[in-house]
């Protein structure tokens, strides 16, 4: 395995930082700068949506939206709209604090609002051409503070309807507010996105299948869901029970109604995707598998044993995709019990699967290949030291066994297996470098809120403590 197929998986809220998160601010830099220097070529990060409930990535408010939270502070300090230097808050610690530093941040952003509304005050205008998301979001962001932070189903009939009546954003200040913050999350992530690229760094970002339900699409789309009259949803997304639950995954995910969104072609799932992969070298599908077939729940049951199979958009979608953006570049996550036709409609598209060395080392008849991007475990997994320690005795002779090992050098073994194992690209986890157990995973599916999605490097002495790979491999 050479590096130039090497890529590291670590979130940017994991990033050592002085507010609490990590950022685009300086420690972005210096990452691609240690990539470089190891010779890496991916930086896969998760999905920079606004965080939905629990903190969650992937069920936002926006898809085209960056959280705030990712804003760099210190480069509006030096460009003179905030007074620094600013107090450090949570510097040193295990976990984002993503309210407090929500706050922390917001807190800032105004005092910056405020001076750049001052100095520029068209300053906004060419942002708001050339992101028309951005009005209708900044509005779906001030009525929703305006109903108290309620889902856009509950608010008053007026603001619910905004749209029907109104063609343009409310001419309030908070309006703008929003649309700043966007402006400038989105020009420093495009800094961010410039220097990997000067330094040869592709930036592997994320888009799940579904949206959130409180969100944006939902609100502006809702023919275009399995919704009743009063926007409430019918039915819902999961996956059915398997060997690893009896009962599925009930994920509560607004159902996309695909007779309707073929009308116009799928726009608002184009648009979605294709204005995402621009914001990155190679996007990831998540759940790929329901752009073939996708799992259906009635909605108010309270498991998914109960629901359905249905054929997804398929070839249809992808084409009507590749003509609007046709420099898409995507890889499939093609996870979990799949039917041939999943494995089919990715072949006949020429994308890349996954192959994750945790569900399949112990399959030797299952083995990776040089179209495959190998995972020792993804986000949503343990890390590689918490699984390699979770492994009982007669696994870990299994292992000994098949790597030609003892016990003593077995975890070595295995990191070395899967560095050079057959692959189009192999992607770690940042944690499996740094030999940290299930304490720094990052998100444990079925779980809701911390410690999932919090981990974070405390500073930057964790470059002395890489223990992998070694030069030798």
């Amino acid at each position: 395995m050479k590096n130039d197929h090497l890529g590291v998986l670590l979130p940017v809220s994991s990033l050592p930082s002085k507010y609490g998160i990590g950022d685009f601010g300086e420690s972005s830099f210096k990452f691609i700068d240690w990539l470089k220097s190891k010779h890496y070529k991916y930086w896969q990060i998760l999905p920079l949506n606004p965080l939905g409930p629990g903190n969650s990535p992937y069920m936002s408010t926006c898809s085209f939206a960056i959280d705030y939270r990712y804003i760099d502070l210190d480069a509006l300090v030096n460009e003179g709209y905030i007074e620094g230097p600013l107090p450090h808050i949570f510097e040193g610690e295990d976990y984002v604090n993503f309210e407090d530093s929500g706050a922390f941040k917001d807190y800032f952003l105004k005092i910056a609002f405020k001076k750049y509304i001052k100095e520029h005050p068209h300053g906004l205008d060419s942002f708001k051409r050339s992101h028309p998301w951005v009005s209708q979001f900044a509005t779906f962001q001030y009525l929703k503070k305006r109903n108290n932070n309620d889902s856009w189903n509950k608010w008053k009939k007026r603001d619910r309807d905004y749209y029907l009546h109104h063609k343009s954003a409310p001419r309030v200040k908070d309006i703008k507010y929003y649309i700043f913050i966007q402006m400038i999350a989105t020009q420093q992530w495009e800094k961010i996105l410039s220097y990997a690229r000067k330094k040869h760094i592709k930036i592997i970002s994320d888009v799940p299948f579904y949206v959130g339900y409180d969100s944006i699409e939902c609100w502006l789309h809702r023919d275009e869901f399995s919704f009743d009259s009063d926007g409430n949803q019918t039915e819902v997304g999961g996956v059915p029970p398997d060997a690893f639950t009896d009962i599925g995954q009930l994920w509560g995910s607004p159902i996309y109604n695909f007779t309707k969104m073929k009308e116009n072609n799928y726009q608002l799932m184009v648009d979605r995707i294709g204005y995402l992969g621009e914001m990155c070298d190679i996007l990831r599908l998540d759940h790929f598998r329901a752009f073939d077939t996708y799992y259906v729940i009635p909605a108010g049951m309270p498991d998914a044993k109960i629901g359905e199979w249905r054929i997804g958009p398929r070839d249809d979608f992808f084409k009507a995709l590749y003509e609007k953006y046709p420099k898409t570049n995507l890889i499939a996550e093609d996870l979990g019990d799949l039917f041939p036709s999943v494995l089919e409609l990715r072949d006949r598209l020429g994308l890349h699967g996954m192959y994750i060395m945790e569900f399949t080392i112990f399959d030797p008849s299952n083995p990776s290949n040089d179209s495959l991007i190998v995972y020792p475990g993804t986000h949503d997994n343990e890390t590689l030291w918490g699984w390699f320690n979770n492994l009982n005795e007669d696994q870990h002779n299994w292992l000994m066994d098949r790597l030609k090992t003892d016990k003593k050098h077995l975890y070595t073994e295995i990191f070395k297996y899967m560095y050079n194992v057959p692959s189009y690209m192999s992607i770690f986890q940042l944690q499996d470098f740094l030999k940290l157990g299930n304490e720094a995973r990052t998100n444990s599916p079925g779980t809701v809120g911390y410690p999932n999605w919090s981990w974070r490097l405390r500073d930057w002495d964790w470059v002395n403590h890489v223990v992998y790979p070694k030069k030798s491999w």
